[in-house]
């Protein structure tokens, strides 16, 4: 199978409805180091941990904090903002040496998901990669509002205290690791789980926000 039917499958597979359901506990997650705050959950095989925290708004749209914790057998993971893998944002990270890389992607079909330019990642500070585990630490900046499929607007609700995600993950490498734009290959789990977005939420975001950017 060529490269370009390889990445066809892979899609058509992230994209389906029909996914494992790992529902992860959740709990709030505070890092010593910088005092930053986030709601999380561990999901998955490998397992990949997902941390998120927002601002202290009533309603979207909003920037987002989101941190991702994986071992180091883990290619790439994806975290699709809307529960499932079509018509949403879909930021994806990775490791690239001893950094991350963070993309925006969107699919609204089952094919290789196009490059996301409304969506903006910034890798911040705690993004590293070692010899077992690699962090992304990155502000997103258009992941909490969307336009889905037949021209509605969605929003991400930040009182929501069970917000639906779906996620997705291969051992293999994207095919460039050091470009956000390469494609993807097949992942090997996928699945959904809820988050807490209410407790992710903090008066102080915009001062974390400011901290953690690389300099």
């Amino acid at each position: 199978m060529g490269i370009i039917a390889r990445l066809a499958t892979a899609v058509a597979v992230l994209a389906g409805h029909a996914v494992a359901v790992p529902i992860g506990t959740n709990a709030q997650f505070c890092e010593e180091d910088t005092g930053v705050c986030y709601s999380e959950v561990t999901v998955g095989v490998a397992p990949i941990t997902w941390r998120i925290a927002i601002p202290s708004v009533e309603q979207g749209p909003f920037d987002v904090l989101l941190q991702v914790v994986a071992p180091k057998t883990v290619g790439w993971a994806g975290l699709a903002w809307g529960g499932g893998m079509l018509y949403n944002p879909i930021t994806l990270g990775w490791a690239n040496g001893n950094n991350t890389v963070g993309a925006a992607r969107f699919a609204t079909a089952h094919i290789q998901p196009e490059i996301y330019d409304p969506a903006a990642h910034t890798v911040l500070k705690g993004s590293t990669a070692n010899e077992t585990h690699w962090t992304l630490t990155t502000l997103c900046q258009g992941c909490s509002t969307w336009i889905h499929n037949g021209g509605a607007k969605e929003t991400l609700d930040p009182g929501a205290t069970a917000a639906s995600f779906a996620y997705a993950a291969s051992a293999v490498p994207p095919i460039d690791p050091t470009d956000p734009l390469t494609p993807i290959g097949i992942h090997s789990e996928h699945g959904i789980f809820t988050l807490d977005l209410a407790s992710a939420k903090s008066e102080q975001f915009d001062s974390w926000v400011s901290q953690l950017k690389v300099v």
